[in-house]
């Protein structure tokens, strides 16, 4: 389906999800979609994740970008203490992430490539059941897949297992990948993150080290990775800013690096190598 058919179809959807009339929320704007919300302008940047092995791209992390509005300029996801209250929450979640997959779309050298999306904690505790079901939908329409997505979720503030347990299990029964971001931020219980069962875990930034602490974060870092594999998920470094912590990540063995030193968020996606094809015999 073209893009600004896709465009015209979210609207409309959008309008019915809200109960109410008003204007359009996506737009295409100089190439790019952007979505409005309470004043607040949005848009779309991309980070590059690569294979620490190959040093390919294999995939990038979606950022939202605050383009003009009372957020412009300060943190982005301040832009969710404008929602009124949790249905209004979910539906800007849902927002940020059709505009993710939108300009996902026009990266014409994305093939094999995974976009990475995060998820408000407050959606898994006011959506109860069925996670994934809308956001699949909204995926096919956009000619995605859900194994090209990988869903991020924040272990933060679940005293229980039980409801972020049950959210990741729905997700992956539904092909999504699950990824734990900024592992270590709040716990690095490793029994807990058994229970959880995710796909792949994000080392949180604290755990990388600053100068004169290398030697420690190799260590703590290598340890961990290897524990996390042991469970069957990959591990990521991310907010790799300079040489040394490279180092350190790539020293730990990790699976995937991610931070400002591998490719800042920007407009559009880096190239994604594809696999070379076997020649057929002659």
């Amino acid at each position: 389906m073209p893009l600004t058919e896709l465009v015209h179809y979210f609207n409309k959807r959008n309008r019915l999800a809200r109960s109410a009339g008003g204007e359009d929320c996506l737009a295409i704007v100089d190439g790019q979609v952007r979505a409005q919300f309470r004043g607040n302008v949005l848009g779309s940047l991309f980070q590059p994740v690569v294979e620490r092995l190959s040093g390919q791209v294999i995939g990038h992390e979606a950022h939202l970008q605050v383009l003009a509005g009372e957020w412009s300029g300060g943190p982005t996801q301040g832009v969710f203490l404008e929602a009124a209250d949790d249905h209004e929450l979910v539906y800007l979640d849902r927002l940020v992430r059709t505009l993710h997959a939108l300009n996902f779309l026009l990266e014409r050298e994305q093939h094999g490539g995974f976009l990475a999306l995060n998820i408000h904690p407050q959606l898994l505790r006011v959506v109860r059941e069925h996670h994934g079901h809308v956001f699949e939908s909204i995926l096919a329409r956009c000619g995605l897949t859900s194994e090209r997505i990988v869903l991020e979720l924040s272990d933060d503030g679940f005293d229980g297992i039980s409801r972020l347990r049950s959210a990741i299990a729905a997700y992956q029964a539904r092909g999504y990948r699950v990824a734990i971001d900024n592992f270590g931020r709040h716990t690095a219980c490793l029994d807990r993150l058994e229970a959880l069962a995710p796909d792949i875990v994000k080392l949180d930034r604290s755990l990388i080290g600053h100068a004169g602490h290398l030697s420690l974060a190799k260590r703590v870092m290598t340890e961990l990775s290897g524990e996390i594999r042991r469970l069957g998920a990959r591990v990521v470094c991310q907010c790799i800013e300079n040489p040394l912590q490279l180092q350190v990540a790539q020293d730990a063995g990790v699976d995937w690096l991610q931070g400002y030193r591998i490719g800042r968020p920007a407009a559009h996606c880096l190239p994604v190598v594809r696999p070379r094809q076997p020649r057929e015999a002659a």
